[in-house]
């Protein structure tokens, strides 16, 4: 529908019935400005108004949606086109009202995925590389104390594993992905060339009580640094196992 068209029909029988746009509202009970916006074709009355417009311009909604009067002849065609005009703005709508929820659908996933990769992102940890130079391993009659020098953002844990003669305990050490991105250096390397044997300020470290935290533990026991999953070495047969021993680090023993 030609809502311009139809907004200078509107004026066109106010005009011609001697009404204002203020009197025209006051009769119809809505504002002025909504009246102005019809007659400049901003806008379209609504359809619950309708009928009580064409009563006040003496018209029928047929020739209101036409934007002009209709002779006898010509009204049946008129009704087909006004039909056929108002599925077409209903189906234009619709693909509006449809595009518009993509949008916003769209937008709403975008920020899930951004809040769930933030996420991941910061609790994501990486495996950090055995250095001797940075890591330190003592066994003693109470406990095994393993230390990271030089780095308080590394997570060490440990796994241990009672085989028939002796007792293998497993150190892995962890980061926060985050934290190494960040981190002044660019290898564990450097930052042991960079503590040069010297004191360091920063540590982490691991204390493991032989009595408590390793159960049965035996006389014999190795102290290995690992990259391969706890979960793995939980379950790992006696081969495997011998495999996981051979790509882990052996720190100390007794």
């Amino acid at each position: 529908m030609n809502q311009e068209k139809i907004g200078k029909f509107i004026a066109e029988c106010r005009k011609e019935k001697n009404l204002t746009q203020s009197e025209l509202a006051e009769k119809l009970n809505i504002s002025n400005k909504a009246i102005s916006k019809w007659e400049t074709g901003k806008g379209m009355p609504d359809s619950s108004i309708m009928l009580e417009l064409c009563k006040c311009l003496d018209i029928n909604v047929n020739e209101l949606l036409s934007g002009e009067h209709i002779v006898e002849n010509e009204y049946k065609e008129k009704v087909d086109e006004n039909i056929v005009n108002i599925a077409k703005d209903s189906e234009k709508s619709k693909k509006q009202k449809n595009k518009v929820i993509i949008i916003f659908s769209c937008i709403f996933a975008l920020i899930i995925l951004y809040f769930v990769g933030t996420y991941i992102y910061k609790n994501a940890e990486i495996n950090v590389e055995y250095d001797s130079r940075l890591i330190k391993c003592e066994i003693t009659d109470e406990s095994i104390i393993c230390t990271f020098e030089g780095s308080s953002l590394i997570g060490l844990t440990s796994e241990e594993i009672n085989t028939d003669d002796e007792t293998l305990v497993f150190i892995t050490g962890k980061m926060l992905l985050p934290n190494k991105i960040h981190s002044h250096f660019e290898s564990w390397v450097t930052m042991a060339e960079l503590n040069s044997g010297n004191s360091v300020p920063f540590s982490s470290s691991i204390l493991l009580d032989r009595k408590t935290d390793i159960v049965d533990c035996k006389d014999k026991i190795k102290v290995y640094y690992t990259n391969v999953s706890f979960n793995k070495i939980r379950n790992a047969s006696k081969d495997e196992l011998e495999e996981i021993i051979n790509e882990s680090n052996l720190m100390t023993e007794n």
